[in-house]
């Protein structure tokens, strides 16, 4: 659903202007309204008949699945990078995800290994805690 102003304004004034998840500063433009429960955008593959090298792209068909949650009492302000990441998860996934970076760049990067071995990269295995979590939200 698009949001008009005073649809977007209350979506803001969810966190005062900070990050649901991260809790950073949002800037006046370029933050994002996440559903807390996942929409799904709806899209079809079609032939490219640009000079592309794929021979067929994803395109949006307007339509949403879970319209139900297509609402501005689902929606929260959200930074860019944690709503991309996010994605179609709900939150305890999302949580999941985050928790799992640490070993997946340590398995596919030589590079962090080698400076976690030097003393470089220190980890903290935890728990995520959302910014809305430890806001009492």
């Amino acid at each position: 659903m698009a949001l008009n102003k005073k649809q977007r304004q209350a979506v803001w004034d969810k966190s005062g202007g900070k990050c649901w998840y991260c809790g950073c500063e949002l800037p006046e433009r370029g933050w994002h309204a996440d559903h807390v429960q996942p929409i799904i955008r709806e899209s079809k593959i079609v032939p490219d008949t640009s000079d592309s090298i794929y021979s067929h792209k994803f395109v949006a068909t307007g339509k949403c699945g879970r319209e139900h949650h297509d609402t501005v009492d689902n929606m929260v302000p959200a930074c860019a990078p944690c709503n991309l990441f996010k994605a179609t998860y709900d939150i305890e996934f999302f949580r999941t995800e985050i928790e799992a970076q640490i070993e997946r760049v340590r398995k596919a990067g030589s590079g962090f290994r080698i400076a976690e071995r030097f003393g470089l990269i220190e980890t903290k295995p935890q728990r995520v805690v959302f910014w809305f979590e430890a806001q009492g939200l």
